[in-house]
């Protein structure tokens, strides 16, 4: 397969999940924002008229235009898969589909869709016990978030592709991004794309801008457009998003600079501290029912919420500053329940 036929079956509706057909002159239009060295309409027809005889795209006609879409499956190996699928394998595509909560592995998912179906139909075939206690396994797991249950902003499939793509093949990015403070906006300006994480929920881009020394980070759900560009960027040599994220802390929110933090907790508030240290260098001791944890931390916002989380349960004994400053929130607390 050529790469303009994968580019076709990329643009392409697929069948599976959509109702919809292209033309070829809106397949072209479509193609152009994405190939480089575009061959003429009449070389992509006969590159779509090979397909449909491959058994990979769909052909029908309106008046006189042709319409196309990718065939269910056309990706390889849904088409593959039904007759050779186990049970094993049906079972952890329907668990990776259920437990997928969280917005990335959603929106990527999506091509995996064939897939699930064919898993979820071979589950449904059992023939005995044995092979129905698989069918039965997905009702006996479940997943909780640990926080409380917000209702996060969806992002917009189609956008999410052009980020993806661009972030994949290392192409600028166009876009035109509306923050809280500027939610009309309409200026379009062009990043590159250094990579994306998922923060609580939030997606967020983190890209650079040509003439900026730092990246900046952008939430999907904010993107009113985005357009992968044609022209490419040499991704940063020395960038690291896994440094970016855990080392700098980044997405710790206004993080300052690494702290001593001392803690006394009570009625076995910190006790899962035992088992998940809250630093490298943590130190726990017990004095009756109080437990006392230091370690060193960064000091950041992310880090007040989890201490204000604990009400009364926590007492910060170091730093000062930041003992000074929950006592004062605590102090204003006061006067507001007060009365």
């Amino acid at each position: 397969m050529s790469d303009i036929d994968r580019e076709i079956l990329r643009v392409l509706p697929d069948a599976a999940t959509q109702n919809t057909w292209l033309s070829t002159p809106d397949l072209y239009r479509r193609l152009m924002t994405a190939v480089q060295d575009m061959p003429s309409l009449k070389t992509i027809h006969r590159h779509l008229a090979r397909l449909e005889k491959d058994g990979l795209v769909e052909m029908a006609q309106q008046g006189v235009a042709w319409l196309w879409r990718k065939k269910a499956g056309a990706n390889g190996m849904a088409a593959k898969a039904g007759a050779m699928m186990n049970f094993d394998e049906a079972l952890a595509l329907q668990t990776l589909k259920r437990f997928s909560s969280r917005q990335i592995p959603e929106l990527v998912a999506e091509s995996l869709s064939p897939l699930f179906e064919i898993a979820e139909t071979r589950l449904r075939k059992t023939h005995n016990e044995w092979e129905r206690k698989y069918s039965r396994w997905a009702s006996k797991v479940a997943v909780e978030s640990g926080g409380f249950a917000l209702h996060y902003p969806t992002i917009d499939r189609e956008q999410f592709g052009e980020v993806s793509r661009a972030l994949f093949e290392e192409r600028q990015l166009e876009i035109v991004y509306r923050p809280r403070h500027d939610t009309d906006n309409d200026r379009a300006k062009v990043v590159l794309p250094f990579g994306l994480v998922e923060v609580g929920g939030l997606v967020y881009l983190v890209a650079g801008t040509q003439g900026k020394a730092n990246p900046t980070m952008y939430r999907l759900d904010r993107l009113s457009r985005a357009r992968a560009l044609l022209e490419s960027f040499t991704y940063p040599a020395l960038f690291s998003l896994d440094a970016y994220v855990r080392q700098q802390r980044n997405f710790d929110f206004m993080v300052e600079n690494e702290v001593l933090l001392e803690l006394r907790f009570v009625d076995s508030a910190g006790d899962h501290l035992l088992e998940t240290p809250m630093s490298r260098d943590q130190k726990c001791t017990r004095n009756g029912d109080e437990l006392f944890v230091q370690g060193t931390v960064m000091l950041s916002q992310r880090l007040r919420w989890w201490l204000r989380s604990f009400g009364p349960n926590v007492e910060v004994l170091g730093p000062a500053s930041l003992r000074a400053e929950l006592a004062e929130e605590a102090a204003a607390l006061a006067r507001i329940y007060g009365g």
